[in-house]
């Protein structure tokens, strides 16, 4: 097999915890006889499935790809003044 890149199951997060928090989560992951990798991926399930439905929601009021743009944010307007367009008020010409 070629050293090309492989498709990966799993991505990997890396996060830092204060002292007082890596032995608090040591002692739950004891307590509950799991290591605590199985800790964590166990506690972010469970919140995962409580913002489910938050997420959901927001999801379906996003803007799709191909709604109509009714403004151009990136255009640069130019001012123009109707009367001097026309040339009846304002006059060019020197007299």
């Amino acid at each position: 097999m070629s050293q090309s890149k492989q498709k990966r199951k799993f991505k990997k997060v890396i996060f830092k915890l204060s002292y007082a928090e890596y032995e608090y989560l040591i002692k739950c992951s004891t307590l509950e006889k799991i290591s605590p990798n199985k800790f964590i991926k166990q506690h972010l399930r469970k919140g995962f499935e409580e913002l489910k439905p938050r997420v959901t929601d927001w999801d379906k009021q996003k803007q799709p790809e191909n709604q109509l743009a009714l403004f151009d944010f990136n255009l640069q307007p130019q001012q123009s003044s109707m009367l001097a367009d026309e040339g009846f008020l304002y006059s060019t010409e020197k007299q």
